[in-house]
């Protein structure tokens, strides 16, 4: 009896210490429900038959550390533990540690050293961002949407329709779980809804967020064989100190799917504005963020008697070529007139309400009659430039329009009047520009190469046509600013010399990423080129070379498409020589 006791408690204590050295190891991965995930250690295979509760995506288990400090993930049959796929290269585990990142499988970094630009003018002083680890350079987290497989197929079916459904939410990064329930999932974009990867918009109930913000975007990049131009703009914006949103990757799953790569970025709605402007204090006054749609709301794809926008019936049209070249716009600060219903049916939208009072159409009203009133063939002198600095923020409007023209963006204020933002700060009284939505950015236009990206700034498409820049830059001060902004950008970030490193870093974190992402079925149908090809627009070819099947290195670094699509590291070259030899400043 005696040496049973003393052998059950030398085996007691064996496997005390087995189990000591025993970490836990966790790895995401959409496998089928005959097969699970595993680890190899030491050539040996222990099965992770675990799933986390709010994701199965997400399995681990319990398994001894290696001796070689080294393992691989696995992918295993359930029934019998046979191996089906094994990660082709090596992870290193520390002794210290007890648990491992939350790691994708196939992936072998958990954070990919990124070089980030520089920060070149400091944030306007309205600016007072909270910090948030929504957005974390160098780290893809996962998001996993599950429920009603049904309304989900009915969204995607609808894909030009603003349906909203509800589902459960979980977000997987290295380091964090947060599970949500029954946020609002909706479609996001306008000409986007035609194209076959689809965007999403997420709301959190309220009470909940992630990381700071209930409403974000999920932007699928369909227009961008690069996956990298959303991300630079937003980037290059924040380092001319401009408001705007901060903007990341995520790998999205829906129910049992692989949906693909996409782009994280807030959505300007409440609690937006306290999180930019106010250290997210929402009890904290804050103004108006309006935003503009060309469209007004109205849905390119359908008809008067089949299609449904909003919620509602609509008389829609195709407006395809009025938003994709330069001519009118109802929202580019055009005076439409003393009535300030003009300006608040759908073309200045309202974001966010101000804490205290309505919104005060009347402002932008006031504005656009006040820029209509100003000289825009002959220079005035500096004496209204208290009168301009009274009505905006004129650092903004000069930063943000500089940005237009270096980014050569064909889709913002100047080329269709679209896709800015406008703040009233209450503080001051102005009202302050921004920009958003960078999807004809850098090379990517409707626009041929001359017009998008020569360095005579005056020349560029809308430059004259819009009511704005040609007034305020007849005020000497203005113009002297409005041309230092444009040498100041591209000499110090938007050249070669500065992001190139940035965009081959991103290039090496996201080629992996492409190649899953488009190696994935899609759950939309590319009704916009449809529609390209049944309009009558010069834009036609234009449109065309968005849907180009170039390969990722192609987008990045060439050769080019077309002759309005360029790659990226031909743009950049293109781009900021120009400008700088238009200014004698090479």
């Amino acid at each position: 009896m005696k040496l049973q006791a003393i052998l059950k408690a030398i085996t007691t204590a064996f496997v005390a210490v087995s189990q000591a050295n025993n970490i836990t190891y966790n790895v995401v991965s959409l496998v089928p429900h005959n097969q699970t995930m595993g680890v190899l250690i030491d050539d040996r295979i222990y099965p992770l038959t675990e799933t986390n509760k709010d994701s199965t995506l997400l399995h681990y288990g319990k398994a001894p550390k290696s001796n070689s400090g080294h393992y691989k993930y696995v992918i295993l049959l359930k029934d019998n533990h046979q191996m089906v796929q094994c990660e082709n290269f090596t992870r290193v585990v520390t002794r210290q540690v007890k648990s491992t990142l939350n790691e994708c499988f196939g992936r072998p970094w958990n954070k990919f050293n990124l070089p980030l630009l520089p920060t070149i003018l400091p944030p306007l002083p309205v600016i007072n961002r909270v910090q948030t680890k929504l957005h974390v350079d160098g780290e893809i987290p996962v998001i996993h949407l599950f429920g009603n497989q049904s309304e989900i197929d009915l969204v995607h079916k609808n894909q030009t329709s603003d349906i909203k459904i509800e589902l459960n939410m979980t977000y997987i990064s290295p380091k964090d779980i947060k599970s949500f329930q029954s946020i609002t999932i909706g479609l996001s974009g306008h000409s986007t809804r035609g194209m076959s990867k689809l965007s999403y918009k997420l709301k959190m109930k309220k009470g909940t967020d992630l990381y700071g913000y209930r409403n974000i975007k999920l932007r699928a990049t369909s227009a961008d064989r690069s996956y990298m131009r959303d991300k630079l703009a937003y980037d290059i914006t924040r380092s001319v100190g401009l408001p705007s949103s901060g903007y990341s990757y995520v790998r999205l799953y829906i129910n049992n799917q692989a949906i693909g790569l996409f782009g994280v970025a807030e959505a300007f709605k409440k609690p937006w504005s306290a999180n930019e402007f106010n250290h997210g204090h929402k009890k904290q006054e804050h103004g108006t963020l309006y935003t503009t749609d060309v469209g007004n709301g109205k849905n390119i794809f359908g008809s008067a008697s089949d299609d449904t926008f909003g919620g509602k019936k609509n008389k829609t049209e195709p407006v395809y070529d009025e938003i994709n070249r330069v001519g009118r716009s109802t929202c580019d600060l055009s005076y439409l007139g003393n009535n300030v219903s003009l300006y608040s049916s759908g073309q200045y939208s309202v974001k966010e309400e101000p804490t205290v009072g309505t919104a005060n159409f009347t402002k932008i009203m006031d504005l656009t009659k006040f820029i209509s009133q100003q000289p825009n063939t002959t220079q005035a002198d500096n004496s209204t430039v208290s009168l301009w600095e009274e009505r905006i923020d004129v650092d903004s409007f000069l930063r943000g329009m500089a940005l237009e023209v270096i980014l050569s963006n064909s889709d913002g204020y100047l080329v269709t009047g679209n896709n800015y933002m406008l703040y009233d700060d209450n503080k001051s009284g102005r009202l302050i520009l921004s920009e958003q939505d960078f999807d004809l950015v850098m090379g990517t236009s409707m626009y041929n190469i001359t017009a998008m990206h020569g360095g005579d700034y005056t020349e560029f498409p809308g430059f004259t046509v819009r009511p704005l820049m040609p007034r305020l830059l007849a005020v000497p001060q203005f113009k002297q600013d409005y041309e230092s902004l444009l040498v100041n950008i591209t000499k110090h970030l938007v050249n070669p010399k500065i992001l190139m490193p940035v965009i081959d870093g991103l290039y090496s974190m996201l080629f992996e990423e492409v190649t899953w992402d488009q190696s994935l079925p899609r759950v939309g149908s590319d009704l916009l080129l449809d529609l390209i090809e049944k309009s009558n627009s010069s834009a036609v070819n234009s449109g065309r070379s968005l849907f180009s099947n170039a390969t990722f290195k192609e987008a990045v670094y060439g050769p080019d498409l077309s002759n309005s699509t360029m790659n990226l590291k031909q743009w950049l070259a293109f781009r900021s020589n120009n400008l700088l030899m238009f200014f004698n400043e090479k």
